[in-house]
Formats: C-alpha cells, structure tokens, sequence
C-alpha cells in the first residue's frame, strides 16, 4: 500500500507538470497581485529608511529586531499599507476560488483545455467551490480553537515546570498538532473539491459528508499523501526564509528572486495536492457513489409448459389451415 501512495504522490506531479500551463498563470496573478500590493509599503520605507538609524541594519542585512523597531516610528506607519496588502490578497483568494473548476476540470480530463472550456469550467463550479470553502471555515475555527487551548495549556504547564525548555517543547508541540489537524481538513476539502467536479456534484452539504466519510476511511493513506507533499512546501519554506534572511538588502534582485521562489514553491505544492487528490479520487472508483443497473436474466419456458389463455365466449378461435386430404 505505501507503494501505492508513492505511485499517487508522482503521479500527481507528473499530472501537475504535464498541465504546468495553469501553474505559470497562477503564479503570473500572485506577482502581479504581490507587486500591486507592496508597492504603498515599498514607497513608504523608501521614504524613511534614509532618514532614519534604525534602518542601517537593514541595508546591511534582514535585521527582524530593527524592522519591528522602524515600524514603530511614527513617519514610517506601515498600518497604513495594510489595506493594499489584505485587498489584493483577498482578489487573488477569489481568483483562486474562480479558476480552482477549471483546473480541477483539467487535472480531470488530463489534456489541455481551450481557454473558452477552461472558463466554463471555472465558472459552472465557481459557486459551489464557493460554498465549500464557506462550509470549511467552521472546521479551521474548530482547529483554531484546538490550538489556543493546548497553547494555554502548554503555557500554564510551562509557567509550573521546573525546566525552562518544557514550556518551549509544549508550545511546540501544540503547534504540530495544529498544523496536522489543519492539514487533515484541507485533505477533506480537497476531496470534496474533486468530487464535486467529478460527479457534477450539486449538493455540498451531501458533498461534505460523503467526502469525510472516504476521508475518514482513508484517513492513512491519504494522510501519508499530503504529509509528504506537506514536507516539501514547509522545507522549502523554511530554506528559503533562512536564506533571505542572510541575503544583504542591497542585493534586490537577488532577494526578489529567492522571495518569488519560496512563492513559487508553495504555489507548486498546493497545486500538487489538488492533482494528487483528483488523481487518488479516479484511481478508486469504488470511492465513487455510483448508480448500479440491476441485470435480471429470463430463461424463456419450453412451449409445452405454456398454457394458452381461455378464450372468451362465443369466439371460436384462431383459424387454422385445412389439412391435406
């Protein structure tokens, strides 16, 4: 079986890079969205920096300390940027929701579609895709609320231990609990994304619980799937972060591209998860709800077992030919 899950897990980045086209597109909109969105900040900081201490680190090098510290000066006020940032990150979430049919729909029939099929595509599942992510904000706030708790609990417990790193290690651990939890609902969402597409599924409130049922029954297998493909997006997160953070601030281009790779990296990975989910979904028919035609066989009776039918008075009965004298 692991086997298998590993054969799934290339499959569906061999998937994913046989439909790279839509990765590209999407990447394309997240800069644009990206740029469009810092720009107000880029100004802001560009105005301060030469006029302020706190920024010599920074064109040394990422000081995280000195940046906390420059955003509390008064002239610099990067609250203000904000909104530019949660607009344009909240189109390119409905661009995502928009297009996710049409590249659930490509992942499905696994060829390139025409721009006008793509669209359609994207638009016959956009509201239910909609209504799938709505119904998924009440498990992610469930999570969320897991989390605070044993963030609660790690601190009080913390606060009482005798050792210092005990509270650090609960917080920890409280975090990864967090994120797999996280994870196991996107799993299910997924899911039901591709079932959706797949069966024409109308009904998402029946699409979420058919879908957390073959989630819960595969719950091992699929799990191994997004851990692995999970690994790689929080590695590369990590890498690319730490490289970054190195990077002298004079060296734009070079931190621009590191940046855009990390981007690009995740992107990449949830795009990954979605043709491996499609993928796992058509590899299990048996996971699919399924009209079944029942076949019923008819042996026909010899003549002789066959009574004919009492005619009705008065009718003599079918005519029959004279016999040979």
């Amino acid at each position: 079986m692991a086997d298998e899950q590993k054969g799934v897990v290339a499959a569906g980045f061999a998937l994913l890079w046989r439909r790279r086209g839509v990765l590209w597109w999407v990447f394309v909109v997240n800069l644009a969205c990206g740029i469009l969105g810092a720009i107000p900040a880029m100004l802001t900081l560009h105005n301060a920096l030469g006029n302020n201490l706190a920024g010599l680190k920074l064109t040394r090098g990422f000081d995280l300390g000195m940046f906390i510290e420059l955003m509390r000066v008064p002239e610099v006020n990067l609250g203000r940027t904000f909104g530019a940032v949660y607009m344009y990150a909240f189109l390119f979430m409905l661009f995502m929701l928009f297009v996710s049919g049409g590249i659930l729909e490509s992942y499905k029939l696994d060829r390139k579609l025409t721009t006008a099929e793509f669209f359609a595509a994207s638009g016959e599942f956009f509201w239910r895709l909609v209504r799938l992510a709505l119904l998924s904000i009440v498990p992610f706030i469930i999570v969320a609320m897991i989390y605070q708790g044993l963030s609660k609990a790690a601190d009080h417990l913390g606060d009482r231990a005798i050792a210092d790193q005990v509270g650090i290690f609960l917080s920890l651990a409280a975090l990864v609990i967090f994120l797999l939890l996280g994870l196991w609902v996107r799993l299910w969402f997924d899911i039901a994304q591709a079932r959706a597409v797949v069966l024409k599924e109308r009904g998402m409130w029946r699409n979420v619980w058919r879908s957390w049922r073959i989630t819960w029954q595969e719950l091992r297998h699929l799990y191994r799937i997004y851990i692995c493909i999970s690994l790689v997006a929080w590695v590369t997160l990590a890498l690319g972060l730490v490289l970054w953070s190195h990077l002298p601030a004079t060296s734009t281009p070079l931190t621009f591209l590191v940046l855009e790779l990390i981007v690009f990296a995740q992107l990449l990975t949830r795009l990954w998860q979605l043709s491996s989910a499609m993928t796992w979904y058509q590899r299990h028919p048996d996971a699919i709800a399924v009209g079944v035609i029942e076949v019923v066989e008819f042996t026909p009776l010899p003549p002789e077992t066959i009574e004919p039918e009492p005619l009705p008075p008065g009718d003599p009965g079918p005519e029959l030919p004279p016999a040979d004298a």
